[in-house]
């Protein structure tokens, strides 16, 4: 992921007959493109599938479809991206044979790069005169034991 991106949104679509897909964009809208790897867990009224992964499309736009079909019901569905950036969106929509097509798109919070840990100079200079003088010491007490 490039700094430019700073993250992905993930759009859940159900076709209403069973069939589930997400596009994955960029914060800054681009598509993603290339390797992704993304899951898809769904549970309806006893029912429950996934973790299953989902397939790259060969569109190029960032489309990953589940290869099943979900049964008729009310589902909760939950994806995950895992690369090339971390996403999740959670949807719900009915399945069936009166069900309209869905579509819920979840923003993603940049992702957050946590700062370097930096030790100031001062206290590595002294804990290496610490250690210097531990290894003298130990030197000479070694020396006069001999």
């Amino acid at each position: 992921m490039t700094l430019a991106h700073a993250g992905a949104v993930l759009t859940v679509h159900s076709d209403g007959a069973g069939s589930v897909w997400i596009t994955a964009r960029w914060i800054d809208g681009h598509p993603v493109t290339g390797p992704a790897s993304a899951i898809l867990t769904a549970t309806a009224a006893g029912h429950r599938v996934g973790p299953a992964p989902l397939r790259a499309i060969g569109d190029g736009a960032g489309t990953l479809t589940y290869a099943g079909q979900l049964p008729p019901g009310n589902w909760t569905v939950t994806a995950e991206l895992a690369m090339p950036a971390v996403a999740r969106c959670d949807a719900s929509f009915e399945v069936g044979t009166a069900a309209a097509p869905a579509t819920v798109t979840c923003d993603s919070a940049p992702e957050q790069v946590p700062p370097a840990a930096s030790v100031p100079w001062p206290t590595v200079i002294l804990a290496g005169a610490v250690v210097a003088v531990l290894l003298a010491v130990f030197l000479v007490a070694r020396r006069r034991l001999w």
